[in-house]
């Protein structure tokens, strides 16, 4: 599919709300025309990862299924942006659905707003703000959010005034400092600590001296990516599930995100790889901010160093790397596995639908409806069991293995 770029001029929107706190909205047809009051926002906002400005690009850049439509909402004071959503519009069931660019393979859905103006962004303002999505050219009859966080990094998620429904999965979201004067590793159980200073001795005995150590050339980006393949492809077999990391999107978009990154300061994209002497035992995949790391997905060797902790010892290196860089939060993206919880905690984050039209309004609950029964079906081991047990059989069909 391509998108459809209206490069006119923005346009601009005053309403009731929006006018009682001394704000406008435009709607900006393309990234071209909106990347510079993005750019400007971003130095100061609240953001996840996946709303900056270089993710989204480069996801667009990299031949996913792109939406019909380009329409940034951005609202500001005078000159000064102070809150943005890039939303793609695609029509499906039946209406114009309005969703954050790069939703299908983000973890987290959010605003990207100044602070400073959290008191100011009412329902009432970013309901003005949605609306103008219908009055725009682009159109749409209802907005789609997904994973909203209900607080991110000491900030209440504003876009949790809307109606909502807890999301089908948890984030697994955690903070490098614990509050009581541990750092995240510190406060990790005793057994759990004994058991990864296990690993370590294990590790290096049978394969050489660890060490953590980020991509810092193309030749290591390179390097690492193909072992990551690798593991990742191994890993998959076993679950008997499709290697989409493999799919040249994916590969395009990381690749080019970890290239382009690589001397810069506030880094969009970094590899990281568990090292044993010259050998690669694991690796770490991460979208960042400059105060968070989201591990987008990470890999392990198999064969006899699968028997040890090792991304418990990864991540006991990685934390250290984090901190010197000045990461105070981390997540380990959404998805319910055992070892994510030695980090993080399961979050629970929301699912929201919008209508900003009398369509949106008719077909709303029955999207919501549905989140609400994919969360159950997800958090019920025996209806998730079988349900991973047909999408196995899927997927073996259509690649005919098995």
């Amino acid at each position: 599919m391509t998108t459809q770029a209206l490069t006119d001029a923005p346009m601009t929107f005053s309403h009731s709300a929006l006018a009682a706190e001394g704000l406008t909205v435009s709607v900006f047809f393309g990234l071209a025309e909106a990347e510079p009051v993005w750019r400007a926002l971003q130095t100061r906002a609240t953001m996840t990862p996946y709303q900056r400005f270089e993710w989204i690009s480069a996801y667009c850049s990299a031949g996913f299924d792109l939406p019909d439509t380009i329409a940034i909402v951005v609202i500001s004071e005078g000159a000064r942006p102070v809150a943005l959503m890039p939303f793609g519009i695609s029509r499906r069931f039946g209406v114009r659905i309005a969703q954050l660019i790069g939703m299908p393979i983000s973890n987290s859905d959010a605003l990207v707003y100044d602070p400073a103006y959290a008191a100011r962004l009412t329902p009432e303002v970013l309901g003005d703000a949605l609306g103008a999505l219908n009055r725009a050219r682009a159109r749409a009859d209802l907005v789609s959010f997904h994973c909203l966080v209900p607080e991110w990094q000491g900030h209440a998620n504003p876009l949790l005034a809307f109606p909502h429904v807890p999301a089908p999965n948890n984030l697994y979201l955690g903070t490098l400092d614990t509050g009581d004067g541990l750092f995240i590793d510190e406060a990790l159980p005793h057994k759990r600590r004994t058991n990864i200073r296990r690993s370590r001795r294990r590790l290096i005995e049978g394969h050489g001296e660890l060490s953590v150590r980020a991509a810092a050339s193309v030749a290591e980006v390179e390097r690492i990516h193909a072992v990551f393949l690798d593991q990742r492809a191994r890993r998959f077999r076993k679950m008997g599930v499709e290697n989409i990391f493999a799919q040249a999107p994916f590969q395009t978009l990381f690749r080019s995100l970890a290239i382009a990154s690589l001397g810069n300061e506030k880094p969009i994209f970094r590899y990281h790889a568990l090292y044993a002497g010259d050998e690669i035992l694991a690796t770490s995949l991460g979208v960042t901010t400059p105060t968070h790391y989201s591990q987008y997905i990470n890999s392990t060797a198999d064969g006899p160093a699968a028997k040890y902790s090792l991304m418990g010892v990864m991540l006991s290196f990685l934390i250290d790397d984090l901190r010197r860089d000045g990461v105070g939060s981390f997540d380990m993206g959404l998805g319910d596995f055992d070892y994510k919880t030695d980090w993080t905690k399961a979050t629970t984050v929301y699912d929201s639908v919008i209508p900003v039209s009398l369509a949106g309004r008719l077909v709303a609950p029955l999207l919501l409806a549905a989140r609400r029964l994919k969360r159950t079906i997800k958090q019920t081991p025996a209806l998730w069991a079988i349900a991973r047990h047909i999408l196995a059989l899927r997927t073996r069909a259509i690649t005919g293995k098995g």
